[in-house]
């Protein structure tokens, strides 16, 4: 499989458990909620890095996997990374309760509600039209 196939592959599972979380979440099943929207940003955020920097990083961290593409982009001088940069900072707090359900839905007494699974749904869904819109001004 080239890098072009496993970026693709990426997204589509991205967007699979997007479907997946949003669905949890109808059931009213928060943890795997959070869970799933945890790992459809993790795939996302793989499949970019991959594209930009033919590699796949080995961590799960979503704020470092964000780290490494703002850093990507600021050494390539594109003007987006400003926009991944205030999108950081702005959803710093949903960024750590989304980053918190990779090991905390699963495996710690740590419990999500209702708001917690609908801001990490809608932080994933902003974080795809983000990277969505960065690959088109990057690879234009």
């Amino acid at each position: 499989m080239d890098s072009y196939d496993l970026v693709e592959l990426l997204k589509k599972r991205a967007k699979a458990f997007l479907k997946y979380s949003q669905e949890a979440f109808n059931r009213g099943d928060y943890d795997l909620a959070c869970f799933f929207a945890e790992q459809a940003a993790q795939l996302r955020l793989k499949s970019l890095i991959l594209r930009i920097l033919s590699m796949v990083p080995r961590t799960h961290r979503i704020r470092e996997l964000l780290g490494t593409i703002l850093k990507a982009l600021r050494n390539l001088n594109y003007e987006q990374a400003e926009t991944v940069n205030s999108f950081i900072n702005e959803s710093r707090n949903t960024l750590r309760v989304l980053e918190d359900a990779y090991t905390g839905s699963r495996y710690l007494e740590r419990t999500y509600d209702k708001d917690d699974a609908f801001d990490c749904i809608n932080l994933v869904k902003e974080l795809f039209k983000l990277l969505e819109r960065v690959e088109r001004n990057v690879f234009a």
